[in-house]
């Protein structure tokens, strides 16, 4: 008696691909596994193999494995989302850092203004600090 051993022998018996193969193991394909367990290796017996796939249907069963056209479609637009969203989202955080920048600049002039006294200016430096000291320490609103 003549065994397969493995999923490359068994779908190139049955002229189909290796993933193909292991589908129609849900639909029944009559391969046995060496110890028993989901990941074990796969052995089939060429008769059986082709006994099987006379008398099965294996179209109609493989459109109750095709995914869901629905479910298909959900995704594709999930993704097309996801992806949109993903450039926003650069868009937005490369403009937050561009105002950071600007907002620091604005508050390095505004530093040098205050602590530069002005010629027309009479008061003292020590006033002009306090102000300083107020505006940095003030929480925005």
């Amino acid at each position: 008696m003549e065994f397969l051993s493995g999923w490359k022998e068994i779908a190139e018996h049955l002229h189909l691909g290796v993933r193909t193969a292991q589908r129609w193991e849900r639909l029944g394909l009559p391969v046995r596994r060496v110890s028993g367990s989901a990941c074990s290796p796969v052995v089939a017996i060429p008769d059986e193999l082709e006994l099987w796939a006379r008398t099965r249907d294996v179209k109609s069963d493989a459109a109750l494995l095709a995914p869901n056209k629905f479910l298909v479609n959900r995704l594709a637009e999930l993704r097309q989302t996801h992806c949109r969203t993903r450039r926003k989202t650069h868009r937005l955080l490369a403009e937050i850092n561009s105002l950071e920048n600007e907002q620091k600049k604005l508050l390095d002039l505004i530093r040098s203004n205050l602590t530069q006294p002005c010629a027309t200016d009479s008061r003292k430096p020590e006033l002009l600090a306090a102000r300083w000291s107020r505006v940095t320490s003030a929480k925005p609103s």
